[in-house]
């Protein structure tokens, strides 16, 4: 259950706004013959209806209906009581609540006589409420709009970009607190925590690489782990439903902090170098070059293309996956030795421009 205050705040999400979205998503959808749209939304994968919308579930499970016209319908299971604080938090679309919101949502469907209808990650919509939609619209194609909804995701509006810096932000600020800490692993993170936390987030995840020399996996340290130095903390940072995440590499000693600092300040510049058209195989080789002694250990580029807040868009696995556009909103992690010694960094990055 998430533990953050959430809102909607006309002045950072206009209504003007999300009726742009909604006509764009439209537009994508009459382009691709669909007739309706089906957005699912639970606990860690909120995202798609979060952006159409403006809410972002606590707990609960529900599915957003878009047709061609009219207002969206956000089917929930949920009680009428809850339903009213929705409506608080929600100034898009029609709430309804029942205990099968798949039933309802075809029952929408098969009145309205919609003949395809695209789903949102199909593979992953839920089986019960997939028999339920399908029972109750047996005469409707359910087709994946997976790619129509990533395409139509690529492009970012001017709230969007403030949110998700104002997230930043507060991803920056919360990972100072553990300037020129030291000692106890648990404490450090539950002080990045709190400062994320009373700064605003809604959600905020802190892991930690509490021994980077000997181990750079991430952990939910408890009170009690010691520090050794270096160490990297990772902060996942949610506002108003637009996610970032940043990790650093802490080092205390001045001679190894020199040494690491050239890491720091090249990814800096990678992260700002990024251009479109360019594959991110390419563009982290070509710059690793220019940092002396170093070996680059894996990178990771993830974004939000559908209904997780940050899923995983190219890697080193498989780094042909993913080439630029202008406008795209990634978030860019990558590990190196640099002689030899572990380092851990990411960073959010607009392509083609700033945050």
């Amino acid at each position: 259950m998430r533990r953050g205050l959430m809102g909607w705040d006309e002045d950072e999400l206009p209504l003007g706004v999300l009726d742009a979205r909604l006509r764009r998503l439209r537009g994508a959808m009459q382009a691709n013959g669909l007739d309706g749209l089906i957005l699912y939304t639970n606990l860690v994968r909120p995202s798609a209806v979060s952006y159409v919308t403006g809410f972002t579930p606590y707990w609960s499970e529900g599915i957003l209906l878009v047709g061609r016209d009219g207002a969206p319908a956000f089917a929930t299971a949920l009680s009428k009581r809850v339903a009213n604080w929705i409506r608080t938090v929600t100034p898009v679309g029609e709430i309804v609540t029942n205990p099968q919101p798949g039933a309802v949502v075809g029952q929408r469907i098969a009145a309205a006589a919609m003949r395809r209808v695209g789903v949102l990650e199909l593979d992953a919509f839920p089986s019960g409420p997939n028999d339920d939609l399908c029972g109750a619209a047996p005469g409707c194609e359910f087709v994946d709009a997976t790619v129509m909804f990533a395409e139509f995701r690529r492009a970012r509006d001017a709230a969007e970009l403030r949110l998700v810096g104002r997230a930043d932000e507060i991803a920056v600020a919360a990972l100072d607190e553990a300037d020129g800490a030291g000692g106890d692993a648990g404490a450090i993170v539950g002080a990045v925590e709190k400062h994320a936390r009373l700064a605003g987030a809604e959600e905020a995840y802190i892991a930690i690489a509490p021994a980077l020399a000997s181990d750079t996996r991430m952990i939910r340290a408890a009170p009690g782990r010691a520090l050794t130095d270096p160490f990297a903390l990772r902060a996942s940072i949610a506002y108003k439903g637009h996610w970032v995440r940043r990790t650093r590499t802490f080092v205390a000693d001045a001679a190894l902090r020199q040494r690491l600092g050239r890491a720091d300040e090249w990814f800096a510049r990678l992260i700002a170098s990024l251009a479109l058209g360019q594959p991110f195989d390419a563009r982290i080789a070509e710059s690793i070059a220019q940092l002396s002694g170093a070996e680059l250990v894996g990178w990771m580029a993830e974004s939000c293309i559908g209904s997780y807040p940050l899923q995983v868009i190219a890697d080193a696995q498989s780094p042909d996956g993913y080439v630029p556009n202008d406008g795209d909103f990634i978030v860019l992690s990558l590990a190196l030795k640099l002689d030899g010694q572990a380092w851990l960094g990411a960073a959010p990055a607009m392509i083609g421009g700033t945050l």
